[in-house]
């Protein structure tokens, strides 16, 4: 009996904060779709999302099962696997969860369709001549207004970030590679970066056993429903994996290639703030990257590496400018260009909370309770000591930080469950610090279940 009670006392806090972020998300659904009844423009059809509710299976449907069934069994054998089979397994794992996913939806309409949609980057590929020429008239054609209409301003997803995200599928195309399926695929591998990104990161900081326990996780993501084949997942790839360089080339074992993992770090931390505005956001993960870093070896010795990681980053600054493009007037322009559209009507009273429940479809109710433990870490930390899981902790609190100050910026009024996926990423390592093994296997199926769910129970728009 008392057994009984010590289960229930451990399990209690996870189940009251799920069923919160369940909550959040229930009334968060029957707010707006009030909101739509009433003819308030939040324009989502099946708020919080950007979504259409279109119960379906797939060829995937079955492979989402397997993907588990290997997930699982990558969790039962993660601690003593050699590190770099765990990690080629997981990003394996990854590509086929992705896949899967995506199969769900049908090999056109889940793939090669995906990103030649109008509001899409490919649509404005053919009025690019030079790369040179397009970043610096790029700010013109932002936002509306004088000679810039509906015919010549740059597509949604265009306008909506820094040209280098577009110079990326015209890069693809330029080489030999046109068209979605192309796009699709690249976009898929370079996500895929997160699953592996994220676990070196932990490990990098001091976290070995952590690291080992998120790989799983890391693999099975359930914002994969949204980074498969899209952008912001390729977005979230390239910061995540610019975060494990960097903090490799800040690590007290990194070796010889230290400099070489600062500077490659640098330079992909300063490509993801060119190809996404709100990723400059991601200096908070960075932030708590380096205070991990000044805990281990000390404040000079771990400044010098992130010294060379922002020389990295200033290097693709430097590229733009010389090249005509300015990403302040950039994002000054998307401003005007924001409030012009569907924004500007958006109430800012429903989606600063709605937006969270958004995200938490995103990454299942269990981000909640990752992120919650982690605070928890936090505040025990002065009494208990420096531990592995003050690292997981710190990480998911700023990437969840991150996604509170985009949210609070008024720039993000709906579909977090995509533009906010790399904070997500990071938040999710909340959950390795679930360490009992039937919890751990618990929370594997239900987060990567969830997935499974929401991607057959919703056309999800993008």
């Amino acid at each position: 009996m008392a057994r009984t009670g010590s289960v229930v006392r451990r399990a209690l806090p996870a189940v009251v904060t799920v069923v919160a972020a369940l909550v959040l998300v229930r009334v968060s659904m029957l707010v707006g779709q009030d909101l739509n009844a009433r003819g308030l423009p939040i324009v989502l059809p099946y708020p919080p999302l950007l979504a259409f509710w279109h119960p379906h299976v797939g060829v995937g449907t079955p492979l989402t099962v397997l993907c588990l069934a290997l997930g699982l069994l990558l969790q039962r054998h993660a601690a003593l696997l050699p590190w770099r089979r765990l990690l080629a397994a997981g990003w394996l794992l990854a590509l086929a969860w992705m896949g899967s996913l995506v199969m769900i939806d049908g090999f056109v309409k889940g793939w090669t369709s995906v990103l030649t949609n109008p509001n899409e980057y490919l649509h404005d590929l053919p009025r690019i001549t030079s790369p040179a020429e397009f970043l610096r008239t790029f700010t013109h054609f932002i936002a509306f207004g004088g000679d810039v209409t509906g015919d010549n301003a740059w597509t949604t997803h265009v306008a909506a970030h820094p040209p280098l995200a577009t110079l990326v599928f015209w890069a693809l195309a330029a080489v030999g590679l046109p068209g979605g399926f192309w796009a699709g695929l690249l976009c898929v591998l370079v996500s895929s970066a997160a699953a592996v990104g994220l676990p070196v990161a932990l490990r990098e900081l001091g976290a070995p056993d952590a690291a080992r326990r998120v790989v799983p996780f890391a693999a099975l993501m359930p914002g994969a429903v949204w980074m498969a084949v899209s952008a912001d997942g390729l977005f979230t790839g390239v910061a995540v994996a610019g975060l494990a360089l960097a903090c490799r080339g800040a690590s007290p074992d990194a070796g010889r290639g230290r400099l070489g993992s600062s500077l490659a770090g640098g330079v992909l931390l300063g490509a993801a703030v060119f190809l996404n505005y709100g990723l400059v956001l991601f200096g908070l993960v960075v932030l708590a990257a380096v205070a991990v870093g000044a805990h281990r070896v000390g404040l000079r010795a771990v400044l010098r590496s992130w010294l060379v990681s922002a020389a990295g980053v200033a290097l693709v600054a430097a590229a733009h400018v010389a090249l005509g493009f300015d990403w302040f007037v950039g994002l000054a322009r998307l401003r005007v260009r924001y409030y012009q559209q569907t924004a500007s009507d958006r109430p800012y009273s429903y989606f600063v909370w709605a937006n969270l429940a958004a995200w938490l479809v995103a990454w299942s109710p269990l981000l909640a309770y990752g992120v919650v433990r982690g605070v928890g870490v936090l505040l025990r930390t002065r009494r208990d000591g420096w531990t592995q899981g003050t690292v997981v902790a710190l990480l998911a609190t700023a990437g969840t930080a991150a996604a509170l100050a985009a949210d609070v910026s008024g720039m993000s009024k709906a579909e977090t469950e995509r533009i906010w996926l790399p904070f997500g990423a990071v938040a999710y390592a909340g959950l390795a610090l679930v360490r009992r093994r039937w919890t751990s296997a618990l929370a594997l199926v239900l987060t990567a279940g969830w997935a499974a769910m929401v991607n057959s129970l919703l056309d999800t728009g993008w």
